[in-house]
């Protein structure tokens, strides 16, 4: 009884989240006319700057194996937290499907063809609006911060947030995306694996002590003791940096 209703709200706090997610992205494409203002005041001046063009996909390279690591660690250590994890992994590939359908539906030109004529600029066809780099920037880094409470510290959290945020402006920088391209793919990244999270969390637990209670003894990091006690285990035994 208690679980069902703890699931209900639960959902209804992730379908809040997504409809509040849904009116700041219509909000920022309606400011597109300001975003081009932005666009042609930053571009000219950055598109050009050696080694632009690989911050992006360096920094989601990165944000992936800081994901990869977490959950090698989180395996080892039949970690609680590891199910929140991949339910967070599962909402980055959700929201990248969103930003593709968003892409097609909305049909906004790249502004490397409208605003300026830039040689590594996508196809026509390859939409600008959400930007996919962003969603999956800003989605790993959402998977990463929940999971990772008692592994990473605050100002480690915050470098990954950092992180995401360099590869959303790297896009801006480059010319291959308008402002509002950005920080739209990134509401769409990290509001969809938040509320994916916020929805599945409970059963990805639930699968995670299952896990700890079927390891061999020897492998298990903590008795299934009092959740206090499992918990400071945790602490003590993920805290190292990455």
């Amino acid at each position: 009884m208690q679980a069902g209703r703890g699931s209900a709200a639960s959902s209804e706090r992730a379908g809040m989240m997504l409809i509040g997610a849904a009116v700041v992205v219509v909000a920022l494409y309606l400011l597109k006319d300001v975003s081009a203002v932005i666009y042609r005041a930053i571009v000219p001046r950055t598109s050009d700057l050696p080694g632009v063009d690989l911050i992006a996909d360096g920094g989601l390279l990165v944000l992936v194996a800081i994901f990869t690591v977490l959950a090698v660690r989180m395996w080892r250590t039949r970690s609680s937290y590891l199910g929140d994890l991949l339910m967070g992994g599962f909402g980055v590939v959700v929201a990248y499907g969103l930003s593709e359908v968003l892409k097609v539906f909305v049909g906004e030109m790249r502004p490397c063809h409208v605003e300026l004529t830039l040689p590594n600029c996508p196809p026509v066809s390859d939409w600008s609006f959400p930007s996919n780099h962003s969603a999956i920037a800003f989605g790993l880094a959402a998977a990463i911060v929940l999971a990772s409470v008692r592994m990473l510290s605050p100002m480690q959290r915050g470098l990954v947030i950092a992180l995401a945020a360099v590869v959303a402006l790297a896009r801006v920088v480059q010319g291959a995306h308008y402002p509002h391209d950005v920080v739209a793919g990134a509401v769409v990244g990290s509001a969809v694996t938040t509320a994916v999270v916020v929805m599945l969390v409970p059963w990805a637990r639930g699968k995670a002590r299952a896990l700890r209670r079927n390891a061999p003894i020897a492998d298990q990091p903590v008795s299934d003791g009092a959740v206090g006690a499992e918990d400071a285990a945790e602490a003590v035994q993920q805290r190292p940096g990455w």
